[in-house]
């Protein structure tokens, strides 16, 4: 009898001993097969690093795609001697930025945070659950927040790509790189802040703003997002750290997703300032005649109807870096050689000076090229710098 127990406590053993240890090695297969493009350096970098820069951040900019063009970290220690980094990314929803803020807390300390309140607008309860979402989310550790979100953004079909992400990347077994075994962030693009960039003026059609159109008309959000957004707002409070809701410069009630996000983007602007009142919170926002008073040209400044080109997002940034010192007590620190941000300055100088130079050789090439037949050509410069990685 004794004997028996014996077999079973060894069987019941090394069953064990064979499910934890395939976990162990489906989660170590299925964190090398996710590419690992700038996306998820950037992810490493901001939440799993102990970069000296990254524990030298003060002002959290943090949101959309509108902010990954808009908020420039160098020009606002160019201009207020801020340290600041960028945490946007294309489709970042507040339920995402929720996320992310709850990640980033466990490791980083903020004196500010600056949160991109175009996603209040998001009707859409399942917004970038294919594409979006699932292109931060699974490159993020395994969390009780990404777990909630997953619960509430994500249909039950597509979940099994987030539960089980090695199903849609298993094929890449044989093309992984040393980079995607390694996983550890690439200082060569440092500088950069974790912005992203549009070098060119515009995609290629030039855009104006409609006047000014505010009839402070309020409607209600959607889908939880007035709930998420008092949870962030909450959340960076029980930090210690202060938050600005900004609301950055765009052709208002023109989504770029109509079908997906409420009408009146006005009404949606005035709802999120009547949550931030509750908390004592600003919302900062550039109408008409703040856009003319700090040279903000659309026609000039802006890529496309939603986001910024690098002249855009410095000027904004300039103009939102002055506010932000001027309201809240922040740190700033002098321009010194010694300092990183100013290092970073430096190299950000470099690259833009030999992007437009090269970008003006290029127009002037194809010119040329296509004069003779007298083609009328759009010449597409809108590649931004990824250092050899795929986006």
């Amino acid at each position: 009898m004794v004997k028996k127990w014996g077999k079973r406590i060894s069987l019941a053993i090394g069953l064990v001993a064979f499910f934890v240890s395939a976990g162990f090695i489906t989660k170590y297969v299925t964190r090398v097969c996710i590419p690992y493009t700038a996306k998820a350096d950037k992810i490493e970098k901001t939440l799993y690093s102990d970069d000296e820069d990254m524990n030298a951040v003060d002002v959290c900019l943090i949101g959309g795609s509108h902010g990954n063009n808009a908020f420039n970290p160098n020009i606002m220690w160019k201009t207020a001697g801020i340290h600041a980094y960028n945490y946007c990314y294309a489709g970042e929803t507040i339920a995402l930025t929720k996320v992310y803020l709850e990640e980033l807390f466990k490791k980083r300390k903020f004196e500010l945070v600056v949160l991109d309140i175009y996603y209040a607008g998001v009707a859409d309860r399942y917004f970038g659950e294919k594409d979006y979402a699932f292109d931060v989310l699974n490159k993020m550790k395994d969390s009780e927040a990404k777990s909630d979100y997953v619960d509430k953004h994500v249909r039950e079909d597509v979940r099994k790509d987030y539960r089980f992400s090695l199903n849609r990347y298993h094929s890449r077994w044989l093309e992984l790189s040393d980079q995607d075994f390694d996983r550890k962030p690439d200082p060569s693009d440092d500088w950069m802040l974790g912005q992203d960039y549009h070098w060119e003026v515009n995609d290629g059609t030039t855009v104006s703003f409609p006047a000014w159109a505010d009839q402070e008309q309020v409607v209600g959000l959607k889908n939880d997002v007035e709930q998420e957004l008092r949870e962030v707002i909450e959340l960076v409070q029980s930090h210690g750290a202060k938050i600005v809701l900004v609301d950055i410069p765009r052709r208002m009630c023109d989504s770029l997703f109509p079908a997906r996000f409420l009408k009146n983007e006005y009404a949606v602007v005035n709802r999120v300032r009547e949550i931030a009142a509750d908390y004592g919170v600003d919302v900062i926002q550039y109408d008409d005649e703040k856009l003319a008073e700090i040279g903000f040209v659309p026609e000039e400044h802006m890529y496309n109807r939603g986001h910024m080109n690098i002249t855009g997002s410095e000027i904004y940034s300039a103009a939102l870096a002055k506010e932000l010192v001027s309201r809240y007590p922040i740190t700033t620190y002098p321009k010194v050689a010694s300092d990183i941000w100013e290092g970073y300055y430096v190299e950000y100088s470099k690259q833009k000076e030999n992007h437009l130079i090269s970008s003006s050789s290029r127009r002037s090439s194809a010119s040329a090229k296509y004069a003779s037949k007298g083609d009328e050509i759009r010449y597409d410069m809108s590649k931004k710098i990824n250092k050899g990685r795929k986006e």
